[in-house]
């Protein structure tokens, strides 16, 4: 997973105007950034997941962090609107759920290093 792509992805998603009609992006390339994130965020959402696994039960982290999972598992299954506002908004609503999911990693990491990959 490459969460520089996935931070260029959430910019440019949340750059959008809903407001402007006439606006990038068009509906196919909202959603082509759609699918992307969504598979960027489904990695992410693994990685974060195996990091809980190393938190006590008891501390912030692990509530934190499952608190982003439990979110992830509702908004990932969400089905690709065929409607440009609607695609429009979707992408933005994964935008910001990558972000918590980024800002969870990262205070994961910090404490307890990177997770060890995971076998499937």
């Amino acid at each position: 997973m490459e969460t520089t792509r996935l931070g260029q992805l959430v910019e440019q998603a949340l750059a959008w105007d809903l407001g402007d009609k006439d606006g990038p992006p068009d509906l196919e390339g909202a959603v082509a950034v759609i699918r992307e994130i969504h598979d960027q965020a489904r990695l992410l959402s693994k990685a974060v997941e195996t990091a809980v696994e190393r938190v006590p039960p008891d501390s912030a982290l692990y509530i934190l962090g499952q608190t982003a999972l439990g979110e992830a598992q509702r908004r990932l299954p969400e089905p690709v609107p065929w409607e440009r506002r609607r695609a429009v908004e979707r992408a933005q609503n994964l935008a910001r759920l990558s972000q918590t999911l980024l800002q969870r990693a990262a205070e994961l990491e910090a404490v307890h290093g990177p997770s060890p990959p995971r076998c499937t």
